[in-house]
């Protein structure tokens, strides 16, 4: 334990020590990093939807999510969603 003139030149240093590195990290801007631009967006792949949820069971009792509507890709020739058969079906 520090007493006397020893104490108090220690409490001075601390402080001064505290105000030279307020200054040197609050006013010194940050280092520039690489510019992360985002991957383009594109529609998801009926596997890529189904993956969201693929670990659900393991919460047992909660209830199922509800997979957002799917967003008709121009030029995608979707069979309708009322037609279940396989192409290579002939209806009897």
């Amino acid at each position: 334990m520090l007493h006397g003139p020893a104490r108090a030149w220690s409490i001075v240093l601390m402080g001064l020590l505290c105000m030279v590195l307020s200054v040197v990290l609050l006013h010194r801007p940050p280092p520039e990093g690489p510019a992360v631009t985002p991957p383009p967006a594109r529609p998801l792949t009926p596997e890529e939807r189904r993956a969201m949820y693929r670990a659900w069971p393991l919460f047992e009792g909660w209830p199922l999510p509800q997979l957002p509507p799917e967003t008709p890709v121009p030029g995608d020739e979707a069979p309708p969603p009322g037609d279940a058969r396989r192409p290579d079906e002939t209806p009897r």
